[in-house]
């Protein structure tokens, strides 16, 4: 765009704030309407690489569309563009240069009423706006700046009086309604006014006055104290004193209700007194520089949304927020962290003036605090030369800091980082620790600088101020302190509401905007502040509360936004309307955003492992003659050869766990004891188990490749304790895998280099390849309420959609014949990009170069995370890997299934009237499965090609909860602590075990009992929701292939949906997958093996080596929660019967075994329950 029409910085301004605010509050995403050639849109991270580009929007209600330039691009919303822009009307096809604000202000003001034309709307939107245009063109007309204006950075004054301009996202910045331009000269902050102010003398009958601090009183100068007593003579003591401005002393002498009380004397005008004042950048608020005080007047003026005078209700809420900053010492206990409490307010006893008269009295600065502190809106106001004053501190700490820095840009993170510490940190510390929300937008926010650095926040205007309650009087209860603040006090919030409040003021109208305004005006992108933002945040050492606020803030999909246009539009600023906004801490998250991994300070043996749970299972599945005594376990593999090691019998299925570390082998031969490797034991292994000699040998393979593996993935680990992590990385980084399966971390098709890349431990992230299928060669199943275009857009934008249809357009392809699909990356190069070759050849199978969100596997290795956004479904992929001994493809059958399956479930747990609302399960849904089948197909390709969509846990947590994987429960921490410690020692073992059983286990067995599903829940599949460790509900998962039924067993047969059994082809690879059996039995041992054997038992057996709790008391306790369930709802009592989890026996399928005997329908063996075992403990 070569247009020389340009318009001027004021109205340039304007422009700029107008759009922005539209884009914003109407979810309006630039980047999608940026005008790029085919492939030439850069990612959103690197955009700034590419500018200027050109943009073009379009008006719906008039056809009207705008053009320009953009020079930044802002994912906060905050950008900028070149000083010229285009209007063309898309139905004469007329073009014009657009140069008037009021033009584009028309513009928007006529698209918001086409928007929401059934709504009742301000008709007056566009004058006040017309008004607020006017009234900047005059401030920026009337300067008295010099050409050498002093800087904002330079003076506390010039800070607090600079801003020309106003609130970037609002529409009526700077609209008042009661100033003439007269008056404006005379009181703006923005024309350097200074003034008197006017005084009047009140009777004390009619005073109401509110104080913080019971022995402050006001410094009146003896001025105006001698001219009360010469007006009031010996009546002067009978009155109490009330500054004002003297606009409002005009309004209120002219104020009908006023005029009796001034006749009789109780209201006595004594006119303009005293020092001069100046305004700071609120109007209102003025600084008495003699007195060292700021004074919050009332003026009956509509200044941007409000009428700024002082109700009792605000008065009285600044009042109570002081009083509770003062007697918490707030100022006293963080060194980065200052309020300026309000000492005193009056106001009158007069309900039609009280709101008029009401005035506030705020602590001060020192001169030299002042001499070091601005008003932050004021370094964040850019000049006409895009200067920004808050670069002028940037540069100072620059210069003066050590050398160490060797670039700008590296310095301006660091000096971010500060600042994050200062301004952000100890507020969010203040409300999560104490319940005190702050409004800190850049108005009320002070910030002292030393050296250039960010030294001291500093917060004013306590009637922003909300205080939770409830969290309050909890860290109340740790001291002896009485708050003189009523129980209905205005002050206190609801937790959501103060939240919320939190949120916007602090993160989005003051971090993110200085944030923006920094990388706006230097060569440093948004990307790497909001990322080094995060970082700041999650490596914090902060308090446990601390630290699950931080983890709402930044794993937060959205984040609210006060929409001001559309409040100004529909007249609800007193209810203000909130629009959610792409939260940029969430969204900036991206792989590099993982907590780092570090080489690992202890070393685990992982061939003892391996050793250990081979041997455990071939003595379970009695495979393996031994002789236990006195804790020593021994077993012979020939005449010759003997084995050792120390050993302890547990409880729970008498399960042995061996200490493999003692593990010694005997050769009497050579009289000979060595330590022992898997390889030689395998071999002597041979000699005495019966076995398949070909799959006795895979299953060696898969034990060796298990060691090294596992053996890898544990020389690195997280920087940071996984209790602390977030739930999708507790996902990942969780290293037991299956605690009994003797081949748990096999990968089989995975080399070392892959392991590391691919692994959930060690990953650090990775992109899927991206295909169009023809739709000919995939068939599709979905969530009822979900399509297509819907699942697209978990993975891409409009723009980026557009961008896959043009590039298959220019293989004169038709993306509406094609299916997208994700491949991972492994899969395409050693699967599909061999084996499918003639399909891609065809162009059945196109691979795009989009790459869409990036991906952490989760611990089944398949599945993937979003972790680009962490609330969209992941995926789950076929894979031809072997991992504990099973091969990773989707059969085709499961994939058709799998939305249905899970809607089938979603709706019967919706519906069941049995469990308690807040603590059912969350079903996590497969929302979508796409299958790819060629007519001809070699044996490699059976489920190669196929993806699952599965709903995010994050999606469904609500307030205070958070998510561990089952696993975790049972996993070792980074220093050695269970995972669970801080739980078990914050509620105690059996308070924490009876929420578990309840509200994580008990579930699963209704669901059987209820309605006569059996679902495979090993810890694998299920997710604890928790309240600080508390466990309230559980999360289930991987329905596919997890559900099995009997149909004249469901409780409701007609809601089964119509599914695919396992083919013919598929029983004969793996007959132990299949939905339906006719055995009640089968079922119970279906939930109750998983369940049991591979999730209790080993909590159980870890509860007691970590905390020698008692594995008897354990399953006493689970009975007696099945026991009350059986109580509470006696309806049920056949099924109880039927689906017996109390039975004598349980059939547990032998995972080591199967894998070196002949493959059959169910290789089972018999155990006895550990619940009838309970019960003869205590019949005895």
């Amino acid at each position: 765009m070569n247009s020389m029409h340009t318009t001027d910085t004021w109205s340039y301004k304007l422009f700029e704030q107008y759009l922005n605010t539209f884009f914003r509050e109407l979810k309006i995403d630039l980047y999608d309407y940026l005008d790029c050639e085919i492939g030439s849109l850069p990612q959103r991270n690197t955009i700034e690489a590419k500018l200027p580009l050109n943009f073009s929007y379009t008006f719906k209600s008039s056809q009207q569309r705008i053009s320009g330039e953009l020079l930044h691009f802002s994912e906060v919303g905050f950008h900028r563009y070149a000083r010229h822009f285009l209007l063309s009307d898309q139905h004469n096809q007329q073009t014009e240069y657009l140069t008037d604000p009021k033009r584009l202000a028309g513009l928007i003001c006529e698209e918001l009423a086409f928007l929401f034309q059934h709504k009742k709307i301000n008709e007056n939107l566009y004058t006040e706006i017309e008004n607020s245009i006017e009234n900047t063109k005059f401030f920026y007309k009337n300067r008295s700046y010099d050409q050498s204006p002093i800087s904002p950075s330079q003076h506390f004054k010039t800070a607090e009086q600079c801003l020309i301009f106003g609130h970037p996202f609002h529409a009526t910045s700077k609209s008042n309604i009661g100033f003439t331009r007269d008056d404006m000269k005379k009181y703006s902050p923005e024309l350097e006014a200074v003034f008197q102010l006017h005084y009047f003398a009140v009777h004390s009958s009619l005073a109401h006055i509110l104080k913080s601090q019971a022995d402050f009183n006001i410094p009146f100068e003896r001025e105006i104290i001698e001219t009360a007593e010469n007006v009031l003579k010996d009546h002067a003591e009978q009155y109490v004193l009330f500054p004002t401005h003297p606009w409002q002393a005009s309004f209120l002498l002219k104020h009908p209700e006023l005029e009796s009380y001034i006749t009789q004397q109780k209201i006595v005008y004594l006119g303009a007194l005293g020092q001069d004042v100046w305004p700071t950048s609120s109007v209102r608020t003025v600084w008495l520089p003699e007195t060292g005080l700021f004074l919050k007047l009332s003026i009956d003026v509509r200044i941007t949304s409000f009428i700024r005078h002082n109700p009792l209700d605000e008065i009285e809420r600044a009042i109570d927020a002081s009083k509770i900053i003062i007697q918490q010492k707030i100022n006293a206990n963080d060194d980065c962290l200052s309020f300026l409490p309000e000492l005193e307010a009056r106001t009158v006893k007069i309900p039609k003036l009280e709101n008029s008269f009401g005035v506030i009295y705020r602590a001060g600065l020192s001169s030299s605090e002042l001499e070091n502190t601005r008003m932050l809106a004021g370094l964040v106001e850019e000049n006409e030369l895009y200067q920004l004053p808050i670069l002028d501190f940037i540069d100072q700490a620059f210069h003066s800091s050590s050398p160490s820095h060797q670039d700008l840009k590296t310095f301006i993170l660091d000096w971010w980082e500060r600042y994050i510490n200062v301004a952000l940190l100890p507020l969010l510390k203040l409300f999560s620790e104490q319940g005190i929300s702050v409004e800190a937008h850049l108005q009320n926010s002070l910030m002292e600088f030393k050296n250039g650095y960010p030294s001291r926040l500093i917060i004013r205007d306590m009637e922003g101020i909300s205080v939770v309650q409830e969290m309050f009087s909890q860290h109340q209860s740790t001291k002896s302190l009485a708050i003189d603040v009523s129980e209905d006090s205005t002050v206190w919030f609801s937790k959501q509401d103060a939240w919320t409040f939190l949120k916007y003021y602090l993160v989005i109208n003051h971090i993110s905007h200085i944030l923006s305004s920094i990388a706006r005006a230097t060569e440093i992108n948004e990307y790497s502040l909001w990322q080094r933002t995060r970082t700041t945040l999650l490596k914090a050492n902060v308090s446990d509360q601390t630290a699950y606020y931080i983890d709402q803030l930044v794993n937060t999909k959205t984040i609210p936004i006060k929409a001001n246009m559309l409040n100004t539009l529909f007249h609800t600023g007193g209810n203000p309307i909130w629009v959610n906004v792409p939260n940029p801490l969430f969204k900036y998250r991206g792989e590099n955003m993982l907590t780092p991994l570090q080489k690992t300070t202890h070393h685990i043996d992982a061939e003892a492992r391996v050793m250990g749970q081979l041997l455990e299972a071939l003595i379970f599945e009695k495979a393996l003659q031994y002789q236990l005594q006195d804790g020593r376990l021994s077993f012979s593999t020939g005449t010759q050869i003997s084995y050792t090691c120390n050993a302890y019998q547990h409880f729970s299925f008498k399960r042995i766990k061996l200490d493999a570390l003692s593990l010694k082998r005997h050769d009497i031969s050579t009289a000979q004891t060595s330590v022992v490797h898997l390889k030689q034991l395998l071999l002597d292994l041979r000699n005495v188990i019966e076995a398949d000699p070909a799959k006795w040998q895979n299953f060696c393979d898969e034990l060796y490749l298990s060691y090294v593996k596992h053996d890898q993935t544990l020389q690195t680990s997280p920087i940071h304790a996984l209790r602390t992590l977030p739930y999708f990385e507790q996902e990942a980084r969780i290293t037991n895998a299956h605690l009994y399966h003797p081949s748990f971390k096999s990968r089989i098709g995975f080399d070392l280099i892959e392991n590391k890349q691919y692994a959930p431990e060690l990953s650090t992230g990775f992109k899927v390849q991206w295909i169009a299928v023809h739709e000919q060669l995939c068939k599709v199943v979905l969530s009822q309420n979900l399509n297509l275009t819907q699942l697209y857009q978990q993975h891409f934008s409009t723009h980026d959609l557009q961008q896959i249809k043009d590039e298959l357009a220019q293989q004169q392809l038709d993306i509406h014949q094609y299916l997208l699909f994700p491949v991972h990356p492994w899969q395409w190069d050693k699967i599909i990009s061999l084996y499918y070759h003639d399909a891609i050849q065809l162009q059945q199978i196109v691979p795009l170069s989009a790459e869409g969100p990036s991906y952490l596997p989760q611990q089944s290795i398949r599945t993937l995370s979003n972790i680009t956004d962490i609330s969209a479904f992941s995926l789950k992929l076929s894979m031809n890997l072997i991992n504990t001994s099973t091969s990773r493809v989707l059969a085709p059958h499961t994939v058709q299934n799998a939305a249905k399956m899970s809607d089938w479930l979603y709706q019967i747990v919706d519906q069941d009237q049995y469990l308690h609302t807040e603590h059912k399960p969350i079903i996590l849904r497969e929302i979508a499965g796409i299958s790819v089948n060629q007519q001809i197909q070699l044996p490699v390709q059976y489920g190669a090609l196929a993806c699952i969509w599965r709903e995010s846990i994050y999606s469904y947590l609500q307030d205070g909860e958070a998510a561990t994987p089952v696993t975790g429960l049972m996993q070792l921490d980074i220093d050695g602590k269970p995972l669970i410690d801080d739980w078990i020692k914050q509620y105690g073992i059996e308070t924490w075990l009876e929420h578990l059983f309840n509200y994580t286990y008990l579930p699963i067995m209704h669901i059987l009992w209820c309605h006569g599903l059996a679902l495979e829940s090993h810890a694998q599949n299920m997710v604890l929701v928790h309240k600080n460790g508390l466990p309230v509900r559980v999360a289930l998962k991987d329905f596919h292939d997890g559900i099995r039924f009997s149909r004249h067993l469901l409780r409701d047969p007609e809601q089964l949906p119509s599914l695919q059994d396992a083919p013919a082809e598929h029983a004969k690879i793996n007959p132990n997958s299949f939905l339906e059996t006719h055995s009640a039995n089968e079922l119970r041992d279906f939930t109750q093996d998983a369940l049991w054997f591979v999730n209790l038992a080993e909590l159980a057996i870890f509860l007691n080596q970590q905390y020698h709790f008692d594995e008897v008391k354990f399953w006493k306790m689970l009975r007696t929660v099945i026991d009350e369930h059986k109580d509470r709802y006696p309806e049920f009592a056949e099924r109880y019967e039927l689906f017996n989890f109390t039975d004598e026996t349980i059939d547990i399928e032998q995972l080591a075994s199967r894998r070196f005997l002949p493959e059959i329908r169910l290789r089972v063996q018999t155990c006895r329950n550990p619940l009838s075992f309970i019960q003869e403990l205590e019949y005895e």
